[in-house]
């Protein structure tokens, strides 16, 4: 159960960096082994990064979606941002 927690742990560090390092996300797209400094995947190794890559592109999806509710607020005026 620890590995569990572990992985987890894992995959939570690689969302935050993929979101939050720009050249990161970059690299652990399109060279996964290079970015996170392995020889070659492994395949559960493969799948995470497939995942991750996909969390982070719903997270981006989300932050935008909010970004225009909060900065457009859609009500007939349009955006009002000058």
């Amino acid at each position: 159960m620890a590995k569990k927690r572990s992985d987890k742990r894992v995959n939570k560090e690689l969302v935050v960096r993929a979101l939050t390092e720009p050249r990161f996300r970059r690299e652990l797209s399109k060279d996964p082994a290079s970015a996170l400094k392995v020889k070659k995947l492994s395949t559960t190794q493969a799948h995470e990064v497939k995942l991750v890559l996909a969390m982070v592109k719903g997270i981006d999806r989300q932050i935008s979606g909010l970004a225009d509710e909060l900065l457009c607020a859609t009500g007939g005026g349009g955006c009002g941002i000058a």
